[in-house]
């Protein structure tokens, strides 16, 4: 393999850095929203071997462990102790998953993350777009005439689709 330029570049330790910084505001949701001292300290623990062995399962395992205690600690799935840790999570697995790429003395172009920064955050944009929607959406049944107009609008739109591509043919 040979290596390659990327002149003064940044070190590899600034993804372990900012995988620090994400696990610490995932631990702070945590702290705010009540989850218990005992599943405090396991976040703790598991934040910390992320930024140390960020290509360890330690990562995922601390997405799964705050996901669950905010699920469990709280009633409405909108509240912003839910909104505030889904960029979190997103920002924890990308920096790791980039960290546990690069060598521990490597150096690393930053116009070489752009790509995956724009994915980053058309993802974040449709996942709080959704949540936005879930926000405006009723609580309660939508009525039976309502159901079944949107029913009749989405067959329609699926006919218009297909005549369209045959036509083009």
């Amino acid at each position: 393999m040979t290596s390659m330029d990327v002149g003064r570049g940044w070190s590899a330790w600034w993804l372990r850095g900012a995988a620090g910084l994400a696990a610490a505001g995932m631990l702070l949701d945590l702290g705010l929203s009540g989850v218990s001292t005992v599943m405090l300290a396991i976040a703790a623990l598991l934040a910390l071997a992320s930024v140390l062995l960020p290509a360890s399962p330690a990562p995922l395992v601390l997405i799964c462990c705050a996901a669950l205690s905010v699920a469990l600690t709280g009633d409405d799935p909108l509240r912003p102790a839910v909104l505030v840790l889904i960029p979190l999570v997103h920002a924890l697995h990308l920096t790791c998953a980039l960290a546990g790429l690069l060598p521990r003395g490597a150096r690393f172009d930053p116009a070489a993350l752009r790509p995956t920064l724009r994915r980053a955050a058309g993802v974040q944009a449709v996942a709080l777009g959704l949540a936005g929607v879930a926000a405006v959406l009723p609580a309660t049944r939508t009525p039976e005439p309502v159901e079944l107009i949107a029913l009749l609008s989405i067959a329609g739109l699926a006919l218009l689709v297909i005549t369209a591509r045959r036509g083009g043919r």
